[in-house]
C-alpha cells in the first residue's frame, strides 16, 4: 500500500485534488485520479451535496433556480409567446418564476401553445426541484453529529509516575453520549528493508477507551511503555508530514438515540513535550463547581516535584 493511498483511507477529501484533515489543513495532493472516481456533483451527487458547505449548497440551488428561469424566460421572449400583460423580458422572467414555483397569481397567464408548453415543462421541473431541495436539506439536518471538542494540542509528559501521550476532549452539548469510545492510531511513513516506502498504522492502547456517560470533559491517556510505538520518542521524533496521530470517536447520543461519530488529527506541530493541561474544573466562592472552557486548549509547565 502506498503512502498516498493509506492517507486517503484515513482522511476525507474536501476537494477533488487535495486531501485535508478535519481542521482543513492540507495533508497531501492527489493527482491522476481515474475519471469518474472522485466525489463531484456529476458522478457522486448525493455524497457531494451532503458533504459540501451550507454556503456552497445554498448558492448552487439559488443558481440553478435563477438559471432555469432565465432560460425559460429567454425561450418565451425569443418565441414571442403570448403571456397576458407581459411586455418585456423581465415580465417573462417573473412569469417563469411563478410557473416553476407553481404559484400563479393570475396577472401573468399563458395564452398560446408556446407559453402553455413552457408552463407544463416548468411545473414538472418545479415539482422535481422542490423535492430535490427538500430532500437534501432534510438529509443534512437529520444526519446526527457529535459536537465534541478536542484540545488543539496533545502532550507527551510524565504523569502519575509514567510517560504518557495525552489529549482532552469535551462534550459541547448538554445531552450525554453513552458508551462513548475513543481509538487512537499512529500513522507514519517507514522504509522497509528492501527500500520500499510504506505508510504503517499502529494502534495506541489507552488507559481508558470507553466512557459510559460522556457529559463533561475527558482526558485520554496512552501509557508510553516499552510496547508502545511512541517508546523513547523525543521532541524531534515526530517529523512533519511523515507521521500523525489520528483520533476516532463514537458513541450514542442520549437524546437522539442515534450513533454519532467524529475524528481529530494531531500533526507533529500539535504535540508538546513536558507540559500539562490547564485546569478547567473550577469552584466558585460558594463551593459551586463548574467547567470553564476558556482555558480548554491552554497548557502550563509541569508542576515541580516535591523535594526528597
Amino acid at each position: 500500500m502506498s503512502a498516498a493511498a493509506d492517507v486517503e483511507c484515513d482522511l476525507v477529501s474536501s476537494k477533488a485534488d487535495i486531501v485535508r484533515d478535519n481542521r482543513g489543513r492540507r495533508v497531501i495532493e492527489r493527482r491522476n485520479l481515474p475519471p469518474g472516481q472522485g466525489s463531484s456533483l456529476l458522478n457522486d451527487a448525493y455524497h457531494f451535496l451532503l458533504s459540501a458547505s451550507w454556503t456552497w449548497i445554498t448558492l448552487l440551488f439559488a443558481g440553478m433556480f435563477l438559471g432555469t428561469n432565465l432560460l425559460f424566460a429567454f425561450i418565451l421572449w425569443v418565441g414571442h409567446a403570448n403571456v397576458t400583460t407581459a411586455a418585456s423580458f423581465l415580465d417573462y422572467f417573473w412569469f417563469s418564476v411563478q410557473s416553476l414555483a407553481t404559484i400563479g397569481y393570475g396577472v401573468l397567464s399563458p395564452a398560446d401553445t408556446l407559453s402553455n408548453t413552457v408552463v407544463t415543462i416548468e411545473s414538472f421541473l418545479g415539482f422535481g426541484f422542490s423535492a430535490l431541495v427538500t430532500g437534501v436539506f432534510f438529509a443534512r439536518f437529520s444526519t446526527p453529529s457529535a459536537r465534541v471538542m478536542f484540545s488543539n494540542v496533545a502532550i507527551i509528559a510524565d504523569y502519575d509516575g509514567q510517560r504518557m501521550f495525552m489529549f482532552r476532549c469535551a462534550n459541547a452539548r448538554l445531552t450525554a453520549i453513552v458508551e462513548a469510545s475513543i481509538n487512537v492510531y499512529l500513522t507514519r511513513d517507514e522504509t522497509l528493508a528492501n527500500g520500499e516506502r510504506q505508510r504503517r498504522i499502529y494502534e495506541l492502547p489507552l488507559r481508558l477507551s470507553v466512557q459510559p456517560n460522556f457529559s463533561l470533559s475527558w482526558t485520554v491517556f496512552h501509557p508510553i511503555d516499552e510496547a508502545s510505538p511512541l517508546h523513547g520518542i523525543q521532541p524531534d521524533g515526530i517529523k512533519p508530514g511523515v507521521a500523525n496521530i489520528l483520533i476516532t470517536f463514537q458513541g450514542t447520543d442520549d437524546r437522539l438515540a442515534a450513533t454519532v461519530h467524529t475524528r481529530w488529527t494531531y500533526n507533529a506541530e500539535d504535540i508538546l513535550f513536558d507540559r500539562r493541561f490547564a485546569d478547567i474544573i473550577k469552584m466558585d466562592a460558594d463551593g459551586t463547581r463548574y467547567l470553564d472552557f476558556a482555558p480548554f486548549h491552554e497548557t502550563e509547565p509541569l508542576l515541580a516535584k516535591p523535594a526528597a
